[in-house]
């Protein structure tokens, strides 16, 4: 890793941070002090691992290559999500920014079209039709995917899915802890929209990825009617509200169910989690906060 051409991504501060990335950075606890060798040394950590990753491939590819395979075999790299590496103070995943949720994909084989890169939006749940048209097996039509090979293969540039064109957007949704909301995101075109909860109590956020690639200015409020054209295709796609308010009321059961089964002792269980530090400074306060909740 060539440490001084290591960028250091841009901040807002903490009062301008929109709520739901405020609460990750405090859960990631990130809302610290970093020195700017700090931050350089997370990211290089991050590219290293890449790098490593890259050689690893190497040497699969290499393989296949030495032993003739590779004429007949299909290679598909890609990842579940980034790691942020310290981009809008956060580190690890669990958000839809570009450096958790844009995933490498890299596909090489026979009859894939060399050198090129696609700039179609695509997801990973294109994955599974894909890997099955490239065996021959039907497709089944209730699938949320769409097989790339139309987009890969040179003898494929006129074949369009049984099931139709695939659309002009991708989705992502996300329901676990570090964000405290339910989080939709629908990318397409030049723009990410990215809703929270029931669309109402926290604010969405929209980035034009052309003029602002980095996402760091929410432009929701200057675009009223491209907010409003993008939720319109995302509730066309998933009732979002209603997926929200399902997933609260499973979370809240689950907590019921867990702390009953641990009675009394549940507090000093969590003690030994990884929030105990501050956890530990006003107990009492959170423990009313969880009573109030449930």
């Amino acid at each position: 890793v060539t440490y001084e051409a290591i960028k250091i991504p841009k901040w807002s501060s903490l009062s301008e941070m929109h709520p739901i990335d405020y609460y990750s950075s405090y859960t990631k606890n990130c809302t610290g002090e970093f020195t700017k060798e700090e931050v350089r040394n997370i990211r290089a950590f991050y590219y290293a691992m890449c790098a490593e990753t890259d050689a690893m491939l190497g040497e699969i590819i290499s393989v296949l290559g030495d032993t003739g395979l590779l004429r007949k075999t299909v290679v598909i790299f890609t990842a579940d999500h980034g790691e942020l590496a310290m981009e809008h103070r956060q580190f690890y995943k669990m958000s839809m920014y570009k450096g958790s949720s844009h995933v490498p994909l890299l596909v090489m084989g026979p009859g894939v079209k060399e050198q090129q890169e696609i700039q179609n939006v695509v997801s990973l749940v294109d994955i599974y039709p894909t890997m099955l048209d490239i065996a021959r097996i039907p497709v089944p039509q209730n699938l949320s995917g769409y097989s790339l090979i139309p987009l890969l293969c040179v003898k494929a540039e006129s074949q369009v899915s049984l099931r139709g064109p695939r659309p002009s957007w991708v989705l992502s949704e996300f329901h676990g802890c570090n964000v405290n909301s339910s989080v939709y995101m629908l990318r397409t075109g030049k723009w990410k929209y990215i809703a929270y909860s029931d669309g109402c109590s926290v604010l969405p956020q929209l980035f034009d990825l052309t003029a602002d690639p980095d996402e760091l200015t929410n432009v929701a409020i200057k675009f009223p009617i491209i907010v409003h054209s993008l939720d319109k295709i995302l509730r066309s796609i998933v009732n979002y509200p209603k997926v929200s308010s399902s997933v609260q009321e499973y979370n809240k059961q689950q907590f019921i169910s867990w702390k009953q089964s641990l009675g009394q002792n549940y507090s000093n269980v969590i003690v030994n989690l990884r929030w105990h530090q501050d956890w530990l400074k006003e107990q009492k306060k959170y423990e009313n906060a969880i009573d109030k909740w449930l």
